[in-house]
């Protein structure tokens, strides 16, 4: 997914660069697309892939699961925490950038996000899912409001890469989490927490756009998202599941 948003933007930004019409922009993108995929099928293994997941036995307890519901919560918020970010940033640099297309940014968006489902995942295994999952989304956090701290082309770059680098992440983590606990509540758990992720999507653009039209600035949505990554990393640990005991 990273290189794709990377390379997504880059066929963009020289598509533009040559004249392109929305239309033929789109058609652009829709056949680089095409061909990518059909590389990418081929290359698919078919055989059988074992997730390795932390053992919730582990006697530290670093790996005892998260419960369900508060699970759902931090999921939902997190979907809230980064979208902002995600949606409007090429509007944030526009300023900044001068001349150089804004579109850039997602690649360095995407650069972030290439090799953080691998790095996420080691740190889920070698910490347990509570702190891997609350460094993930304090550092998001903290991405999120950095164009607020430092509204220059360090910081939307910096934003760009840590946003990017741990919104997946967020993913990688959570999706095992969930399958540990899944036998806890009578629906389909995964499902439950990619809506309640989808509904986080959902408002954070809505809000953005009431508070930038009350205020003229983009900053309050992003401290907003960052407290809802703020919130959602405080639901990891004020409301553990009834089997960690040892926690």
């Amino acid at each position: 997914m990273g290189i794709g948003i990377f390379l997504s933007a880059e066929i963009l930004a020289i598509a533009q660069g040559v004249g392109f019409n929305s239309f033929n922009l789109w058609l652009t993108l829709g056949v680089s697309s095409a061909v990518l995929s059909g590389i990418a099928i081929k290359k698919l293994d078919k055989s059988p892939t074992h997730l390795m997941a932390p053992s919730v036995s582990d006697a530290s307890g670093r790996h005892m699961p998260l419960g369900a519901w508060p699970l759902i919560a931090a999921y939902g918020l997190a979907g809230f925490g980064y979208i902002i970010t995600a949606t409007y940033l090429p509007m944030l640099v526009k300023s900044a950038f001068g001349d150089m297309n804004p579109v850039h940014i997602w690649a360095i968006f995407g650069l972030g996000a290439a090799p953080s489902c691998y790095l996420w995942h080691k740190l889920h295994l070698r910490f347990g899912t509570h702190v891997a999952l609350r460094a993930n989304l304090l550092l998001q956090a903290f991405g999120v409001i950095l164009p607020v701290i430092s509204p220059s082309v360090a910081g939307y770059v910096g934003s760009a890469l840590i946003v990017g680098g741990t919104f997946m992440g967020t993913v990688t983590i959570a999706m095992p989490a969930a399958k540990r606990v899944s036998h806890t509540i009578k629906h389909n758990l995964i499902a439950v927490m990619t809506a309640a992720y989808g509904i986080g999507q959902i408002i954070g653009p809505l809000l953005a756009s009431y508070l930038f039209a009350y205020s003229g600035s983009f900053n309050t949505s992003l401290i907003a998202a960052g407290v809802g990554l703020v919130l959602s990393t405080l639901l990891t640990v004020r409301f553990p599941s009834p089997l960690q005991t040892g926690r």
